[in-house]
């Protein structure tokens, strides 16, 4: 429904618009030089004003019949005759209470049935138009709402099927985790039993974590190393000394969103190629730091690299949907690369745009003057 303050609005629109249209043809009786000595100003005026005022009033009713009957494509030959029917009635009626109202003020000096027969002759054609201006105004009206309410909702369903996306790709993820993890807890439960009871409390910490940000596609950067820290705890309890990390987090970088388990699967990555396929392990390096107001972060490890042929097996899931999560949230407003190290080993490095959540959330005609 409506509020009363949209119905203020309305109302005073319409008196405007027919004061307006008043003006407009009271003036032609004093630029018309056949007319200027014949119709002073004050009675154009006048009579003008009733004519238009009385006919904004009925423009609630023009708009009830306009909602009743539309000139839609499916049965527009009978809403048009009703129309027609309509603008006739509703114009007699105006012209014939005008004529009462201004025989009352005394502006005429005739009887009021004969001054309503005079006007029907005099003013009703240049009267009619009118009922049909108001219904194509609100016609042309409703076709603005309908258009914006489409582009609305189509940019709505555009947001959810995107986030929709994006779910489905942070719920691949979850899979592939857990069934690599699940496969290490297999292993150990059988030769340390401490450490798969371990692994499983941290892996329960880590889920619960995750669960907890399940609605939130953007999350501290503070937030998204701290899943990672947990996700640590769980290989190095598989991989125990073969497994180490280290970190390079620049002052102030803490608070920058970064999309959520965005680094986890290029830390699993680089655990899986770098580290654990190596009998004397190996070192993690993240780093993370604001270089040309973007936030650069890089996951390093310094196995083999890709010059022992390992590029194609290396972008797994895990890296192919950090791609498609980055195409979705930022479009090409992103960097991913991968790339050897001089000293040996791969770097995969995201450039993101220092975005909040908020930023990521995104249709003549005139009537001679009535006499």
């Amino acid at each position: 429904m409506r509020s009363v303050s949209d119905r203020v609005r309305s109302a005073v629109l319409v008196f405007a618009g027919a004061t307006l249209v008043a003006l407009f043809f009271a003036t032609q009786s004093q630029v018309n030089p056949d007319l200027r000595n014949l119709v002073p100003w004050k009675h154009a005026l006048t009579v003008n004003l009733a004519y238009y005022w009385l006919y904004g009033l009925a423009v609630p009713l023009v708009v009830a019949i306009g909602r009743r009957f539309p000139l839609d494509a499916r049965r527009w030959g009978r809403a048009l005759l009703i129309h027609i029917a309509a603008s006739l009635f509703v114009t007699a009626f105006i012209v014939a209470v005008t004529e009462v109202v201004l025989n009352a003020i005394h502006l005429r000096s005739v009887p009021v049935r004969e001054a309503v027969l005079i006007a029907l002759s005099v003013n009703f054609h240049s009267l009619l138009p009118t009922y049909w201006m108001i219904l194509i105004a609100y016609l042309a009206f409703q076709y603005y709402a309908k258009y914006r309410d489409r582009e609305l909702r189509a940019s709505q369903l555009e947001a959810r099927l995107s986030e929709a996306q994006l779910g489905a790709l942070k719920m691949q993820l979850r899979p592939h985790f857990l069934f690599n993890t699940l496969n290490s807890i297999s292993s150990l439960i059988y030769t340390d039993r401490e450490a798969a009871d371990a692994m499983l409390a941290r892996l329960a910490e880590f889920l619960r974590l995750t669960i907890d940000s399940d609605a939130e596609q953007l999350v501290p950067l503070r937030r998204e190393l701290d899943f990672v820290r947990r996700y640590l705890e769980i290989e190095q309890i598989r991989l125990e000394s073969r497994l180490r990390v280290r970190y390079d987090i620049a002052e102030g970088v803490s608070d920058a969103p970064v999309p959520s388990l965005i680094l986890q699967p290029l830390v699993e990555n680089a655990i899986h190629h770098g580290v654990a396929s190596r009998e004397e392990g190996g070192t993690i390096v993240i780093t993370a730091a604001v270089e040309n107001a973007r936030l650069r972060i890089s996951v390093a490890d310094d196995g083999p690299g890709f010059a022992s042929g390992g590029a194609p097996e290396r972008l797994r899931i895990g890296l192919r949907n950090t791609q498609a999560r980055l195409e979705q949230l930022y479009g090409a407003r992103y960097d991913l690369k991968f790339a050897d190290r001089e000293e040996g080993g791969v770097v995969v490095e995201m450039r993101l745009p220092m975005e909040t959540a908020e930023g990521l959330s995104r249709a003549s005609t005139r009537d001679p003057s009535p006499q």
